[in-house]
């Protein structure tokens, strides 16, 4: 199977090339990114992958790429909210025309399978919400509350356009962790905070909840929707923790693990306006094809954690720009 990966060389895309490639070494693994600050060669270490370096909103390098192709697995986006609200044009511009222009070059080309990865942002705030359904997300952007959230709900409006045309699936995933995320995003930036000396940083109090992912466990979820979903069936990717985890409990289990290198807990006045406060999905149509999370979440935020403390080659260089949006 010739595989394309779009943001591949990204966190949770190289996460799943690294699955993809355990689970079945003959693939022939095409990785399509455009290598901005959040994508990295050094993700990809390793692997036996063709790495395209090209924007997917450039119709000639997609062209080129997807011929040949069996199956595509978009995960390429700008994502980053606090971003999206400075520099919306480039959110739309990527998410929305970008998966636009895959989907035109995988119709031309015949492309077997298109798996579109979105995100449960696109049904906006779920407080005093039960958990979304997937056919809760309505028509348009109007749920979603930040512009990286509304061009993710275009662009989920895009590729369900040409499910008559295409073997399309679209899967929904929550707010995923693990080792070579950015260090922008909560978890990794709190631990690398703590690792320079500095204070985890805690928007109010910590009331939100997040739903947090393990990257592997997506990974064996789209892959799983891959090779077996019917074609045009979306799919929420969850944890669904019970009890639900705000932040501040995961801000304090952090300042517990890492106690003896001075961790502690510095809360900042939360000024932004578009971060929804929770999130929550059903997962009864990704469970019924087989897929669960792993037992215990904890044991994941822990093998996190060892992974940034033994690779800070990897992030070091890194931090300057990911503290960079929150200036």
């Amino acid at each position: 199977m010739r595989l394309v990966v779009t943001g591949g060389a990204g966190f949770i895309g190289s996460t799943y090339v690294h699955h993809v490639l355990a689970a079945r070494p003959e693939a022939r693994v095409v990785v399509l990114d455009a290598l901005t600050y959040a994508g990295n060669r050094a993700n990809l270490a390793g692997l036996d992958v063709e790495l395209v370096v090209g924007d997917i909103v450039d119709e000639q390098v997609v062209d080129a790429a997807l011929r040949d192709a069996d199956a595509v697995v978009h995960f390429a986006a700008e994502s980053h909210v606090t971003r999206s609200e400075k520099d919306p044009d480039i959110f739309y511009r990527t998410n929305v025309t970008g998966t636009l222009t895959l989907l035109e070059a995988a119709c031309r080309h015949e492309v077997g399978r298109f798996v579109h990865v979105s995100t449960d942002e696109v049904y906006g705030d779920a407080r005093g919400h039960e958990p979304f359904r997937e056919d809760e997300k309505e028509p348009g952007d109007h749920q979603a509350t930040s512009a990286y959230a509304k061009s993710k709900a275009l662009a989920d409006d895009v590729a369900a356009s040409y499910r008559d045309r295409l073997h399309v699936n679209i899967v929904r995933p929550t707010n995923n962790f693990g080792p070579r995320q950015f260090p922008e995003k909560a978890f990794p930036r709190w631990i690398t905070r703590v690792l320079r000396g500095e204070p985890i940083s805690l928007w109010g109090v910590g009331d939100q909840v997040r739903d947090w992912l393990f990257a592997p466990d997506n990974a064996r979820a789209i892959d799983l929707v891959l090779g077996s979903a019917p074609a045009g069936e979306i799919y929420n990717i969850g944890a669904n923790h019970e009890p639900e985890i705000k932040n501040r409990d995961l801000a304090h289990w952090l300042a517990g693990r890492l106690h003896e290198v001075g961790a502690r807990i510095e809360h900042q006045l939360d000024r932004r306006e578009h971060h929804d406060f929770r999130y929550s999905v059903d997962t009864t149509k990704i469970t019924a094809l087989g897929w669960a999370p792993s037992p215990d979440v904890w044991r994941s935020f822990d093998e996190t954690v060892a992974w940034y403390r033994a690779n800070e080659g990897w992030w070091r260089t890194l931090v300057d720009e990911a503290e960079r949006i929150y200036a």
